[in-house]
């Protein structure tokens, strides 16, 4: 339990990266001069504390296996739908499964997407965290220890059925597409500010020896299954039932959000920010918002990673040997 009160503690500070032994550069665009095209080829180089940059390609790129502790960031997703991402809108695509095999202990992704029904993410090994990516589906394959997957855009579910467990980890701010599973192996967990987007699954929640609060539960007969050692309050859901314990049952999601209400023109993520009076704001536990922009670690529109990015950049057609070339860019700073 030790690990999983301190993994909530350091949420509020995602994606601040350690000092890196080395960093390697992943392009599989023709022309440019980098370290690696293909993504195993840069693990099989790596050493222990290393990182990886995925850079923005036409080209997907293949999935990998990793056996040591490394550091894996993607430029986000859905750049071309948010304000203020990148300024080159390519995204690191993957079209075969990522595995956190034995050996990578402590190793972290971010910014990655995962575009086909065949690239999961799978996980085998302890310390692993997940964090602002785009992705199909999450497996475990073992009993894994201190997970962090979080700000994520999940399009189909993560499962952790036998023989894959979770243990002292914590799946917090992930818009989820169709539902969170576990044995009752599993546990301790957090499962908070989650949004469930699912119209097609009865059990989006289907987990055990869980903290469940602050999730939004968007469809009608869906609800969050009352498994062993599971608490479970503060939560919004359309599915009929009765107010208890700070769970608000039978909600309206038209009151909850703009896009239930008609506003079509969002962000593929950010139709999931809450509107103005909304009943979920201030409704979870200690008044903090429900949903994925609310809590210790707000979701992230399109996953931007929390290193300083450039979002716009505007250089001149031509240059002069009198006045050279004259380069306006624009940068963020991590989550500003």
């Amino acid at each position: 339990m030790k690990r999983l009160l301190f993994s909530m503690v350091i949420m509020g500070s995602l994606c601040h990266f350690v000092g890196a032994q080395h960093l390697h550069r992943v392009n599989n665009n023709s022309g440019f001069n980098v370290d690696y095209t293909t993504l195993q080829a840069a693990v099989d180089a790596a050493t222990g504390g290393d990182t990886i940059y995925m850079e923005g390609s036409t080209t997907f790129y293949a999935g990998a296996t990793i056996n040591k502790e490394l550091t894996i960031v993607g430029p986000g997703y859905f750049l071309d739908e948010n304000p203020k991402t990148q300024a080159n809108s390519l995204e690191a695509k993957f079209n075969s499964d990522l595995t956190f095999a034995a050996g990578s202990d402590g190793s972290s992704l971010l910014g990655c997407r995962f575009t086909d029904y065949n690239a999961d993410i799978i996980i085998s090994a302890d310390d692993i965290s997940v964090i602002r990516n785009y992705i199909g589906t999450v497996l475990f394959q073992a009993t894994c220890d201190n997970i962090m997957l979080a700000q994520n855009y999940v399009y189909v579910n993560i499962q952790a059925v036998s023989p894959g467990a979770m243990t002292n980890s914590i799946i917090s701010n992930n818009i989820i597409g169709l539902a969170f599973w576990t044995e009752s192996t599993s546990g301790p967990l957090v499962v908070s500010n989650n949004v469930f987007t699912t119209n097609s699954h009865p059990s989006p929640v289907d987990c055990y020896n869980a903290n469940i609060q602050n999730n939004i539960v968007t469809y009608e007969n869906a609800t969050i299954i009352v498994n062993t050692g599971n608490s479970i309050n503060n939560n919004i859901l359309a599915e009929d039932g009765t107010d208890a314990g700070g769970n608000q049952y039978n909600v309206d999601m038209t009151t909850v959000f703009a896009y239930f209400d008609g506003q079509l023109d969002l962000s593929t993520d950010g139709r999931w920010a809450l509107k103005a009076a909304s009943p979920a704001l201030g409704a979870g536990a200690g008044g903090t918002d429900c949903g994925v922009f609310g809590g210790l670690a707000p979701y992230i529109l399109s996953g931007i990673p929390n290193l300083p990015h450039i979002y716009e950049a505007n250089v001149q057609a031509a240059a002069s040997s009198e006045s050279g070339l004259e380069v306006t860019i624009e940068v963020k700073s991590g989550d500003d």
